[in-house]
């Protein structure tokens, strides 16, 4: 691979420096995109919207709300796990959410291409 980089940059007038250099300049514009992501937010309900979860585009959740009515449903039932289990749903759904948000604005520096382990 370093043979082809080399060789490569001898034919069209680019070097390692080059490639370094335009690294670094994505590096950057993605570590600003990472960065932006914390003021961009996506929102889910679960229950008929009993039960609501935000989070921002660095998968931190920043809201949660739970109905009374939720609640009360629970307590009638005698179930707690009624309570959980549609957390837990809309947990995953919104991090989901917030994934799929997160490589969309990726993708302008990207081009698309996966990049394991950048999130």
């Amino acid at each position: 691979m370093v043979r082809k980089i080399k060789g490569a940059g001898n034919k069209s007038g680019g070097n390692q420096q080059d490639i370094i250099k335009q690294a670094q300049v994505m590096q950057q514009e993605m570590l600003k995109i990472q960065e932006g992501l914390k003021d961009k937010f996506v929102e889910t309900s679960v229950a008929g919207g009993g039960i609501t979860v935000k989070a921002n585009g660095q998968k931190k959740i920043v809201d949660l709300s739970i109905s009374l009515d939720v609640l009360k449903d629970a307590i009638e039932e005698n179930d707690a796990t009624i309570v959980s289990d549609l957390i837990v749903n809309a947990v995953n759904e919104i991090l989901d959410k917030a994934e799929e948000m997160a490589e969309k604005e990726m993708e302008v520096v990207t081009g698309g291409v996966s990049i394991p382990g950048l999130f």
